[in-house]
């Protein structure tokens, strides 16, 4: 029987693609990418990786019922967490090495006007709508995982989608990478330099290994097709899949919609079936209310 993570990544292999193969990942493989777009994209992952720590360090690993199980994952997700300290350091490191500006205001038309309250630290001058639909999901499931008898199953496949997703976009980035005298717009030295840097961070044996141990964290939930736990399962996957899609900045005057049109619809659909049909527990419900959130938040970008 196909695993979820194999149906996944064969199920959505199209959604996949425009989500890790964005023209922003195929610049930066080129090193054809400006130090202001490059300011653009960093700015904005540095404040979702300030907020990883939310998701991770709510999961209530008591919930498991053998020790064993708790202690494996209890490794794995202190990885994470470090792993996240070693990102913003990354990124720090990046600005002061290489000048690239990590405090970039989106475009008037793409700031997350609507919030109103600061999200710890960062304000919506700074934050871009799918920024903060990527936090509040991250807050969100990590909170109803706390409360909702310690159910991990979104949670755990909310992780390990952020990071296989981010893994094959800059693994397709590093298949790009010309030689100098072959690009057609180079970056300048230091923005070539620090794009470098990202592909082999983010390509290194090191973080295959993670990224294969959260795959390995997700079959650990044992899910079936069919049942309401891979249902919620799938709809968490197809909702990071939305945000990947929609995370990296655009590289044309316009937004360009090509497949993420599809999915917003798929997604709509879903969502649209899901509340028409009368779903019992916590878990179903907020989903629901959650992902209807994210998209009346970014649905118009």
């Amino acid at each position: 029987m196909p695993s979820f993570t194999e149906t996944m990544l064969e199920r959505y292999s199209d959604e996949i693609t425009v989500a890790t193969q964005h023209p922003f990942l195929a610049a930066a493989g080129r090193h054809e990418l400006t130090r202001d777009k490059l300011s653009e994209w960093l700015t904005q992952d540095r404040c979702y990786a300030l907020h990883g720590s939310s998701l991770i360090s709510a999961l209530p690993l008591s919930s498991f019922p053998h020790q064993a199980d708790a202690h494996k994952t209890l490794s794995l997700l202190s990885y994470a967490l470090s792993n996240i300290d070693r990102e913003v350091t990354f990124f720090d490191d990046l600005s002061s090495k290489y000048l690239v500006d990590l405090e970039v205001s989106p475009d008037e038309e793409e700031r997350d006007n609507k919030l109103k309250r600061p999200i710890g630290s960062l304000q919506g001058q700074v934050l871009r709508p799918t920024t903060r639909a990527y936090i509040d999901l991250m807050i969100a499931t990590g909170a109803e995982a706390s409360r909702n008898g310690g159910n991990l199953e979104e949670a755990i496949v909310l992780l390990w989608t952020m990071e296989k997703l981010y893994n094959l976009a800059w693994k397709y980035a590093g298949s790009l990478s010309p030689s100098s005298s072959s690009s057609r717009n180079p970056s300048d030295p230091r923005t070539s330099a620090a794009i470098t840097e990202l592909i082999q961070n983010w390509t290194s044996e090191e973080f295959d290994l993670f990224v294969e141990k959260c795959g390995e964290e997700v079959e650990k939930l044992d899910l079936i097709e069919g049942t309401d736990a891979w249902e919620r399962a799938e709809e968490m996957f197809k909702y990071v899949l939305y945000l990947e899609q929609r995370f990296w900045p655009d590289m044309y005057a316009g937004p360009s919609r090509g497949a993420l049109g599809s999915l917003s619809r798929r997604s709509s659909m879903a969502m649209s079936r899901r509340n028409s049909e009368n779903v019992s527990g916590r878990s179903s419900v907020n989903l629901s209310r959650r992902s209807s959130f994210i998209l009346n938040n970014i649905s118009d970008q």
